[in-house]
């Protein structure tokens, strides 16, 4: 164990200071580069450091300083590929300007997005990025109380926060209804997924306007979903195809509902895409791997998590930061699932 002599003897500065022949205060000093002190001086004290495997206590610091050097991830569910690609992201952003991260799962929940955001503030992060499950302004504010910086991605509190890092939802959709609009197909559903948050809710709202576009030809055949989902996309995928007009065409509002989608045609006996086309938000890397390979809106999650990091960085290096908020663009990536040839 670090920071522990083989006689059980926690490793201290004064340790450190001692083998060096110097001060605890010029070990000190040397160890955090402040202070005239010579060369030499500072090479012994490194050296006794590494020799001893001392370690500076983080929590020491924290309390000299008022900063932790760390900042909390709060998502709604970490097994999905999007958030785990853009925790790296974040991670690596994150480690590089001298932060560690802090990771919560909030399981869709939101009183467990708030217990996580407690727990995280109780442990005095100095940031927070955040995909909230939809908590609205007044109740994140009150359980934040805008005592750290924190940054929104994907999924936001509208005005919440000293920024946002969300993806373009209505070109997205609409690039998928456009298409299987030009594939012939008249009758088209949705697989819709929270209506609390931000991205559900505009992903919902850009599927009802782009079929506005294409109306009165192309009918809305049912919209069904309320949660980011596997199972979700199953039940909802079984309740719109027992419709007395099904669709021949699903739009997934994410890769989670194209899933379920799939599984719950399989079930069903319904071939894709010869009796039911299907296109999904979310280019997960496992999209080309499925049968038929997932017609999917592509963007880059890990670099969406880089992007947050870079802004709740930025708010944390100013003292009256300026709120910003980016957009990601998308593009279609055409696999079988619509009924392309590849």
């Amino acid at each position: 164990m670090r920071n522990r002599l083989r006689n059980g003897h926690v490793v201290t500065l004064a340790d450190v200071a001692r083998r060096a022949g110097v001060s605890a205060s010029t070990a000190s000093r040397a160890l955090n580069g402040r202070g005239e002190l010579s060369d030499r001086t500072r090479a012994a004290v490194a050296d006794a450091a590494r020799v001893l495997q001392f370690q500076p206590s983080q929590l020491a610091r924290s309390l000299r300083t008022s900063t932790t050097h760390t900042v909390g991830f709060v998502v709604p569910d970490v097994s999905s590929p999007f958030y785990a690609a853009a925790l790296k992201g974040a991670q690596t952003t994150l480690h590089d300007a001298g932060y560690r991260t802090l990771l919560m799962d909030c399981e869709q929940s939101a009183e467990r997005e708030v217990e996580a955001l407690q727990t995280l503030l109780a442990h005095r992060v100095d940031g927070l990025l955040v995909s909230t499950v939809g908590l609205d302004r007044q109740r994140f504010e009150q359980v934040t109380g805008g005592r750290v910086p924190c940054v929104f991605f994907d999924s936001s509190v509208i005005g919440g926060g000293d920024g946002s890092v969300i993806l373009d939802n209505h070109a997205g959709i609409g690039l998928l209804v456009d298409h299987l609009v030009e594939h012939g197909h008249r009758r088209i559903g949705l697989l819709a997924g929270s209506p609390s948050e931000t991205s559900g809710h505009e992903r919902r709202a850009a599927f009802e306007s782009s079929m506005a576009r294409h109306a009165p030809e192309v009918a809305i055949a049912g919209i069904a979903g309320r949660e980011w989902s596997l199972r979700e996309g199953r039940d909802a995928t079984i309740e719109i195809l027992g419709r007395t007009e099904p669709p021949t065409a699903l739009v997934a509002s994410s890769v989670e509902l194209a899933l379920g989608a799939m599984r719950a045609c399989r079930e069903l006996g319904v071939r894709v895409p010869d009796e039911l086309a299907l296109a999904s938000f979310d280019d997960a890397y496992f999209a080309e791997l499925l049968d038929p390979p997932l017609t999917a809106v592509a963007y880059q999650p890990r670099e969406v998590g880089e992007a947050a990091a870079r802004l709740l960085v930025e708010a944390l290096g100013d003292d009256e930061p300026v709120r910003r908020d980016l957009s990601f663009g998308v593009r279609l990536i055409v696999r079988g699932s619509c009924g392309c040839k590849e």
